[in-house]
């Protein structure tokens, strides 16, 4: 490909200052803690992950629709971030204001929305221009670049985001850590300004949204891999959505303060740090496939881990977002290059529409599991969680990679 030596660098650019913005604004850890601090309940972690993790998945494949027949995609890429810059930017000055929980709760929620849904907009041209911009021959060894320099940086943030939350109080380490976040996040997105983008012009007509989404049964008939990567997705998403409600497991079990969610955090990108160089090798061997059959069983064990941990101390229970890093870390270097190496150009834009619009698990669960750990408790949904991880691994099994 034209430039990819250029485009390759110019991703890892936007890689590493994005894992470094991430840290500080951790959907995992600082997120539920926030929420937490405001006065928000368990119902609002639910609906806050269900914002930031699911329900802007089902926009993909509008999104998607409009994008694929664009013959360049950066600059709705462009368009995207600094949307999402804008918002980070918007959330740190309501905390740094003087208002109150339930208006600082609101105008999270507010931003966070936004980031959510200007990210999948972002998201759906970042595939797509990966896709075309590095070659297939190269793309693993970008993958696993990418993550190991991300984890390293993500692990930087994590330090500076810990000694932040440590040695200011709430609300303004917060704001503070979200500041950071939108002036990172601005920095990444100089990388996407020096990729040199092939313009490709569709073969044929790309139909309407809702032609689309009519035939999205057809679509999973006629590619196998496809399905059974839509129902991989779904089952692993459970393990996925269930990590922000380990924050509130440990704070009904401990007494939650900042030096321990500041651990907690640390804890997570240390372990996506270490396990990237194990997974970075493990797929260069063995492929996509392999690394995701461990996350599978790290994903599954965890929740009954958790509920074990969680009658112990919070140095015990700081296991649980220790090994949550190695499940993210080879869920972050596998499911996006599995999705290129089953779509092709003239696809690769659908695919990820109809990959997101059907990822219900994300989407919608985070707020049922909020309400079933409200009135029934963490056991019955944390081994319902594990059996769900457990059982993607058929599907994972009957995608077929080249």
């Amino acid at each position: 490909m034209e430039n990819e030596n250029r485009n390759f660098h110019a991703f890892i650019w936007h890689a590493v200052f994005l894992a470094f913005a991430g840290s500080f604004i951790e959907i995992n850890t600082v997120i539920p803690s926030l929420i937490l601090k405001a006065g928000g309940s368990e119902i609002i972690i639910g609906l806050v992950t269900a914002i930031s993790i699911g329900i802007p998945l089902l926009s993909q494949l509008l999104f998607a629709s409009i994008l694929v027949s664009k013959p360049i995609k950066k600059p709705y890429l462009l368009s995207g971030i600094y949307l999402r810059i804008f918002s980070l930017f918007l959330i740190a000055l309501m905390l740094s204001s003087n208002f109150s929980g339930k208006l600082i709760l609101t105008f999270t929620i507010i931003g966070l929305s936004i980031f959510s849904f200007s990210g999948v907009f972002a998201g759906v041209s970042y595939t797509d221009l990966l896709g075309k911009s590095i070659s297939k021959d190269n793309l693993k060894k970008f993958m696993s670049t990418r993550q190991i320099l991300k984890s390293i940086f993500a692990l930087l943030g994590a330090f500076t985001a810990k000694f932040i939350i440590n040695k200011s109080d709430y609300p303004i380490n917060y704001s503070v850590m979200f500041y950071i976040a939108s002036f990172s996040l601005f920095i990444a997105s100089i990388g996407f300004w020096l990729i040199k983008e092939k313009k490709i012009i569709q073969s044929k007509q790309f139909p309407s949204f809702l032609v689309v989404l009519k035939n999205i049964p057809v679509y999973l008939f006629k590619d196998k891999n496809l399905l059974n990567y839509v129902i991989f997705s779904n089952l692993t998403g459970f393990g996925l959505i269930i990590i922000p409600f380990y924050i509130l497991l440990a704070k009904n079990s401990f007494s939650l303060d900042n030096k321990i969610v500041g651990n907690f955090l640390f804890l997570q990108m240390s372990g996506i740090v270490l396990s990237s160089f194990l997974w970075g090798k493990l797929l260069h061997s063995k492929g996509y496939k392999k690394v995701l059959k461990y996350c599978i069983f790290l994903g599954s064990s965890l929740p009954i881990l958790a509920l074990v941990l969680s009658n112990f101390t919070p140095l015990a229970f700081s296991l649980v977002f220790f090994i949550s890093g190695l499940t993210l870390s080879a869920r972050q270097m596998s499911f996006e290059g599995i999705l290129i190496e089953i779509s092709s150009h003239d696809n690769r834009a659908l695919y990820v529409g109809i990959a997101g619009a059907l990822n219900i698990v994300t989407a919608l669960l985070p707020l049922v599991i909020g309400l079933i750990i409200k009135y029934i408790g963490f056991n019955i949904m944390f081994l319902t969680v594990s059996i769900a991880i457990l059982s993607s691994i058929k599907f994972l099994n009957k995608i077929k990679l080249e």
